[in-house]
């Protein structure tokens, strides 16, 4: 590896300043002839056998970072990420415009890589370890501010590591060859930003929020169930008023969730609700997807409705309407 590319690894490293980390190789799916890309996880393991993460040390091992580079030379991508909750949050997909509104408004990254020319994903890191939760609904609400990727917007989410090439075509120079990606920016200690604590503030009014709404949902659920015979003869709105009511390309998993609440508080079956989302979306979020992510999308979406329906798995239902109902 050249040195100019192992110093930059070591900057990222000291900038991040977690704990633990976790390396990634994405193969992509044309390389292996399946349906989807491959990743390659690699972190440490205990004498017990329980997964750990990778101490600076062990990322920073010449058989290993030579490991990456053949890897890297394949046309595979080289990714990063804490192990495990941490104090870091990735904004992915950033542009100049929106990377120099981070620095210059108080969410100055620890970290920057310039995954492609123009290109930037940056690391922030809060004033404390973020939960699994906590850390998701962070890295939608700087995503959201900053123009980020919303669909890279979650707490375990991996970033590219310095000092690799970036091997999509789209990226191919006319010499050949790929551009690295860069070190753009890093704080030598990896320092916090200032806004943080009021990010803070956000997530934990965001879970206060949705614990309210799971709660009164439960309330108005058990209140359903008193008077089934009566409600199953209300109106079961189509997706249709869903989707207008959350028009905006951004805002359409809005009217996914909120058609799923509705429809699970009428008895209606998850299965049915499932194909109406998959058959009416014309989201491109949504429609651009693999086949897996658009079914891990739809049980999300599913999981998210049963809470704000007060609905647990044991829950009994007994009534199930036809999809034709529900996608005229």
């Amino acid at each position: 590896m050249l040195p100019v590319a192992l110093r930059a690894i070591q900057l990222q490293l000291k900038a991040m300043d977690a704990d633990v980390y976790e390396l990634g190789v994405r193969i992509p799916k044309e390389q292996t002839g399946k349906k989807y890309d491959d990743m390659l996880l690699r972190s440490g393991k205990t004498k017990d056998g329980p997964t750990v993460g990778l101490t600076v040390g062990e990322v920073l091992d010449e058989s290993r970072l030579n490991w990456l580079a053949r890897e890297n030379t394949k046309g595979n991508h080289i990714y990063i990420r804490p192990f495990g909750p941490s104090r870091l949050t990735l904004i992915d997909d950033l542009n100049s415009e929106n990377l120099q509104k981070l620095t210059m408004t108080g969410y100055t990254p620890s970290c920057v890589i310039e995954t492609s020319p123009g290109n930037f994903q940056a690391w922030l890191k809060h004033d404390k370890v973020l939960s699994a939760e906590e850390g998701t609904i962070a890295a939608r609400i700087l995503a959201e501010k900053f123009g980020g990727d919303p669909n890279s917007a979650d707490w375990r989410h991996f970033g590219r590591l310095a000092g690799y090439t970036n091997p999509k075509e789209k990226y191919r120079q006319s010499n050949g060859r790929f551009p690295f990606s860069k070190l753009n920016f890093a704080l030598s200690q990896g320092q916090g930003y200032p806004e943080a604590q009021n990010i803070y503030l956000q997530v934990q009014q965001k879970i206060q929020v949705e614990q309210n709404q799971v709660q009164q949902a439960a309330e108005a659920y058990q209140a359903f169930r008193a008077n089934l015979s009566h409600n199953l003869q209300r109106k079961v709105y189509d997706y249709q008023h869903f989707a207008g009511l959350y028009g905006a390309e951004g805002e359409r998993h809005k009217a996914d969730i909120c058609f799923a609440t509705h429809c699970l508080q009428r008895n209606v079956s998850e299965q049915e609700i499932r194909f109406t989302i998959r058959a009416l979306t014309q989201t491109s979020s949504f429609v651009n997807r693999s086949k897996r992510d658009q079914e891990s999308y739809l049980d999300r979406t599913i999981s998210k409705a049963r809470k704000r329906a007060g609905i647990t798995l044991n829950s009994p239902l007994q009534t199930h309407l036809p999809h034709s109902s529900l996608s005229r």
